[in-house]
């Protein structure tokens, strides 16, 4: 419910921030699909989730923001769906290849915690892994101004100029999904963080 009345009244809205989306064609449109994106900011997943509006993202959240009984409602709601930070969390996994197989689209933020813009942080390797066992494209995505909307310590959004940049899915090799190594998984991520960079 919530996912969809903000998909309604979120879109005209966002002429204020000059929201400008690049590189939308480049995201599959009739198969699950991983995006991998920076994240500078909470608001991150509402201006990705606008930009591919005709479809709707789950998305991972750490596990702490769903002990606030209210705001983890809410952005249950908005179909994000926890997970536990610096371990192997198996039922995150396993919900993410669920969706994938249905055909949706699931937003990761492979550096695992907010960065401060300039510099990417190393990614975790589980965008390889899932990319590995669900045989689904991962396309990176950059998103710039979000820092300035929403800085670290503000709840209150600010009017500044936002863009998402979408690039060209990157895949593990054919045939290679069943006997990839930790290697794979590493290489591939490593491929979408350099993909999020040139963006």
């Amino acid at each position: 419910m919530w996912y969809r009345a903000l998909q309604t009244f979120l879109p005209p809205l966002m002429l204020a921030f000059r929201f400008r989306v690049v590189g939308k064609e480049e995201v599959p449109t009739t198969q699950g699909v991983i995006l991998a994106a920076n994240h500078v900011s909470y608001a991150d997943p509402v201006f990705i989730g606008v930009a591919l509006v005709e479809r709707q993202l789950h998305f991972m959240a750490k596990e702490e923001l769903f002990r606030f009984p209210v705001f983890g409602a809410i952005i249950r709601g908005l179909h994000a769906f926890p997970v536990r930070r610096g371990e192997m969390d198996r039922a995150a996994i396993r919900w993410c290849l669920h969706l994938l197989e249905k055909g949706e689209i699931v937003l990761l933020f492979p550096e695992g915690t907010r960065g401060d813009g300039v510099v990417l942080k190393e990614a975790e390797s589980g965008v390889g892994l899932l990319a590995a066992r669900s045989g689904c494209p991962v396309g990176p995505v950059y998103v710039h101004g979000t820092d300035h909307v929403l800085p670290r310590g503000k709840r209150i959004p600010r009017i500044r100029p936002v863009t998402v940049y979408f690039g060209r899915p990157v895949r593990l090799e054919a045939g290679s999904f069943h006997k990839a190594s930790r290697w794979a998984y590493r290489r591939l991520t490593e491929q979408v963080m350099e993909g999020i960079a040139q963006l």
